[in-house]
């Protein structure tokens, strides 16, 4: 509790169990940290990463030994994908049985190498005088870049032990980056490449959120006339209606164009992912700066002509001090090909999603800036919520980059705990909704103002679509039409099935207006069919990946 008193830590995820009694009961004589019991370890997992993505600030999970922990594991490595701060506190068997697979209850043979397969780090206190200096330097490595979930086991016995509450170190983490001497040769090398472009594109990722860089990239666009294409994790950090945003349209074959005529593409915080790239076939301009903390990251995908190894925001600044105070007026032409290329894109994806345009225009014209929308992985998500409903500010748009189903809620629920009082949408596929359905006990519990909507369209509808193109057969993937909205009711939240796009946007409204728990679900094939059946980047691997 000190540790995390210390880190300022002000809510914690979890499921109370023999195996971490002592900590619930701790939280509870301190009153200093709220708990929030989920139904579920992966939405534990999941809340954490939510919340850590909205706020910025460190995510906590408590869950039990073994099975507890082995259920937050999906949480946990889409967190650890995701580059989350997020801490993870677990229990652990007796310390005199562990490693002798005696079968003593929750045990789980090597459960540090369990863990260690989806964390950056896994701690185990070994004695009850380590326990507030380990979980100290659990947060300091999980919030230190490259950031990463991060699992201390504590065993039971030790929970339980008395020790001195005095003589450990100071508080860690988050005080601020340190002076540096002098800037790196290759950052000065970035900027005299970035100067010298009069076709400039710059492709931000998470990594330029998680610096809180956004000021930065958005100054640099400007001064630069770059256009700024951005990531699922990045979009806002350039208001997307700014002329020079382009967006997460990277699948587009103009914007893929437009991205071979830039003389220079500066990857900010970026991995350059398979499914943004085509799996890595996307051709890049032959100068790349690439600007991320983690060593690993430039040439991993694509080769850098200039690495500029550091914190995305650091060197930026300094890229932006050694850069001419005015753009170049040669650029003037560049900016509105930019403004242009991305107007079609837009507009090529509006035609191909159909009557759903209409639930597009019907949701955006509800959504401020303080509003968070989480996609789960579904059609809707990829093609209209992840690419054309508009963000304004980083940090209010989340969906899965490991790009599973099922953790739409989850991110949710820790999302809404860390914009209160501001609303949460949660934008979630029939199939992917019933993986964590139970957790609106949790959301109607909390209170918390999150509505719910769920894409009815009786199954897994991209895979449905892939299987009728490749196979011309399905199978396993249809599942019925249950009641969501009798579910929702009997879980203690209001419902309305909506078949219209007016009455789809008169129940978000009320939802929004009401300020409390709302599912909303929608009858996908009463709206229409899209354009062209959505397929993904899915194929099979006929030719070999770069």
């Amino acid at each position: 509790m000190d540790a995390l008193e210390r880190a300022g830590v002000e809510v914690v995820f979890g499921i109370p169990s023999v195996h971490n009694l002592p900590i619930y009961d701790a939280l509870g004589r301190r009153g200093t940290i709220r708990a929030v019991t989920v139904r579920h370890e992966q939405t534990a997992a999941g809340a954490a990463d939510g919340y850590a993505r909205v706020s910025g600030r460190l995510g906590v999970l408590v869950t039990s030994t073994g099975p507890g922990a082995a259920n937050a594991m999906g949480g946990l490595l889409e967190a650890r994908v995701s580059g989350s701060p997020v801490l993870h506190l677990t229990g652990q068997i007796e310390t005199r049985y562990l490693g002798l697979n005696r079968g003593f209850i929750h045990e789980v043979p090597d459960q540090a190498s369990m863990l260690g397969s989806v964390s950056k780090q896994v701690v185990r206190v070994e004695r009850a005088e380590e326990v507030a200096s380990s979980v100290a330097g659990a947060i300091a490595a999980a919030t230190t870049a490259p950031q990463g979930p991060v699992s201390v086991e504590i065993p039971i016995d030790l929970q339980y032990a008395e020790t001195a509450q005095d003589g450990w170190p100071p508080p860690v983490g988050g005080e601020g980056r340190a002076e540096r001497e002098a800037a790196p040769a290759a950052w000065a090398e970035a900027a005299e490449r970035i100067g010298a472009a009069r076709r400039p594109v710059i492709w931000a990722g998470g990594g330029a959120v998680r610096a809180g860089a956004e000021k930065e990239v958005a100054a640099l666009a400007r001064r630069i006339g770059a256009g700024v294409l951005t990531t699922p994790n990045a979009r806002g950090v350039l208001p997307e209606d700014d002329p020079l945003s382009i967006g997460n349209l990277s699948w587009d074959e103009e914007v893929r164009e437009l991205l071979g005529e830039a003389d220079v593409l500066i990857g900010v915080g970026t991995r350059y992912q398979g499914p943004n790239t085509e799996n890595w076939r996307m051709t890049l301009p032959s100068t790349v700066v690439q600007i991320d903390v983690d060593p690993s990251v430039p040439a991993r995908s694509y080769p850098a002509t200039v690495e500029a190894r550091g914190d995305a925001k650091e060197v930026l600044a300094f890229v932006l001090g050694q850069l001419e105070q005015e753009p170049h007026e040669e650029n003037s032409s560049w900016r509105e090909q930019v403004a242009s290329v991305a107007s079609r894109a837009r507009g090529r994806l509006r035609a191909a999603i159909g009557p759903q345009s209409e639930l597009l225009d019907a949701l955006a014209a509800l959504l401020d800036e303080q509003t968070v929308v989480v996609k789960d992985s579904t059609i809707p998500a990829y093609t209209w919520g992840n690419r054309l409903l508009p963000v304004r500010r980083s940090r209010t748009a989340i969906m899965p980059n490991g790009f599973a189903i099922g953790l739409g809620l989850a991110h949710s629920l820790g999302a809404a705990v860390a914009n209160r009082p501001s609303p949460v949408i949660c934008m979630v596929g029939d199939g992917g909704f019933m993986l964590t359905a139970t957790e609106l006990a949790t959301i109607a519990q909390q209170q918390l103002p999150v509505v719910v909507i769920v894409f009815d369209d009786g199954g897994y509808g991209i895979l449905r679509n892939i299987q009728d193109k490749q196979y011309g057969r399905r199978i396993g993937v249809d599942l019925g039409r249950p009641d969501f909205c009798g579910l929702a009711r009997a879980l203690g939240v209001e419902a309305e099935r909506v078949s219209t796009a007016a009455g789809f946007g008169a129940a978000v409204k009320a939802a929004l207006g009401a300020s409390r728990p709302f599912l909303v679900a929608v009858d996908v094939d009463a709206i229409g069919p899209m354009g062209k059946p959505y397929t993904g980047t899915s194929r099979p691997p006929s030719t070999p990946d770069r």
